[in-house]
């Protein structure tokens, strides 16, 4: 594998796992409260409401769960090709 390509590879795993966090974490925290205190009156009490934080949340588990469905079948760090696929499909008919 290229240098280039796991670093982009790590660098898209922090992303994930950091995001994730961040989503999962900040909406139910005190600084959420200080966040929306900063916003507008109008939009402030939408994104208190309890279904959009827990939407939020739902988010950032879902980049997490990308993070352990990557770790545990690591398609990235094994590309296939796609004309693989096509040619293979071919041959067997």
């Amino acid at each position: 594998m290229r240098p280039i390509r796991f670093v982009a590879i790590v660098v898209y795993m922090a992303y994930l796992v950091n995001v994730g966090l961040l989503l999962v974490l900040l909406p139910w925290s005190r600084a959420w409260g200080r966040l929306l205190s900063m916003l507008p009156l109008g939009l402030a009490p939408t994104l208190d409401a309890p279904w959009l934080r827990g939407a939020l949340s739902a988010f950032g588990v879902l980049h997490l769960l990308l993070v352990a469905w990557e770790l545990v079948h690591p398609t990235l760090l094994s590309p296939q090709l796609s004309g693989e696929s096509g040619s293979q499909d071919a041959d067997r008919s």
